[in-house]
């Protein structure tokens, strides 16, 4: 947050962008990564609408001073992708200022003491120390050590994650890929050539579920669905004396009875 504090008014003239950035960086790691407050919290820490608080966000994107950072942080702890916030990493290497360091003179007209952010230290109406509370709703110390640790285990999976407990139930989404043994079960299963699903029926399939975030199975479930519409789909096309076209859309229609 310091960073966002310490921009000068050159570099982000716009006070609503600057009110929004600020917020966004409560939500951020100590390196300015991984903020990924929502829309609607944002609108709530600054008092602006959520149309205003994306229209600065892609404001603050193309100025160069946000960019979107590793999405499957969101991930880790929002299993519905369609209700995954954009995150975002702070560019902390452009516009700020260095923070002061070195012992202000006595002619300093702020007659602040050199302390970090130029605050005064000292008690003079009696009231001790104030703790160093976070205005981030960031959680305690060991949240943020875990949201570290997440963020660094995400970074080393792809960028979608399929959860890997297989009774789980989740959307589909676009990096899927199905479970290799689970596929290969069903194939056997249904009577069909190891290499009766190509890659076409594959994207196909994704591209239909994506677009119906209110279905969720297991991953065995969508591999069993993915190979019952394959199959369908061959059989259709067999009577018709023709190899099954997966590039034609008019399958979806078919796909509510899976």
């Amino acid at each position: 947050m310091s960073w966002a504090l310490s921009l000068p008014t050159e570099t982000l003239k716009d006070s609503s962008a600057r009110h929004v950035l600020l917020c966004l960086a409560n939500y951020a790691g100590s390196n300015g990564t991984g903020a990924f407050p929502s829309a609607s919290t944002l609108a709530q820490d600054t008092g602006l609408s959520e149309r205003t608080v994306r229209y600065k966000l892609d404001d603050l994107e193309q100025s160069g001073l946000i960019k979107k950072g590793n999405q499957a942080i969101a991930a880790v702890h929002i299993d519905r992708h369609d209700r995954r916030p954009v995150v975002y990493d702070l560019q902390i290497s452009r516009g700020a200022n260095t923070a002061p360091r070195t012992k202000r003179g006595a002619d300093d007209v702020t007659g602040c003491n050199p302390q970090q952010s130029g605050v005064q230290s000292g008690t003079e109406r009696g009231a001790a120390a104030a703790p160093n509370t976070s205005l981030n709703h960031q959680g305690t110390e060991e949240q943020l050590q875990q949201r570290e640790i997440d963020a660094a285990l995400a970074e080393q999976n792809s960028a979608a994650i399929e959860p890997q407990d297989d009774r789980q139930r989740f959307a589909m989404f676009a990096t899927w890929v199905p479970n290799e043994k689970g596929l290969s079960d069903q194939i056997t299963i249904a009577g069909l050539p190891a290499d009766a699903v190509p890659d076409a029926a594959i994207r196909a399939f994704m591209g239909f579920f994506v677009a119906k975030p209110a279905t969720i199975d297991t991953s065995a479930g969508w591999c069993y669905r993915l190979v019952q519409w394959v199959k369908r789909e061959r059989v259709k096309a067999s009577g018709q004396g023709k190899a099954p076209d997966f590039d034609d859309t008019s399958w979806a229609n078919d796909l509510g009875d899976l």
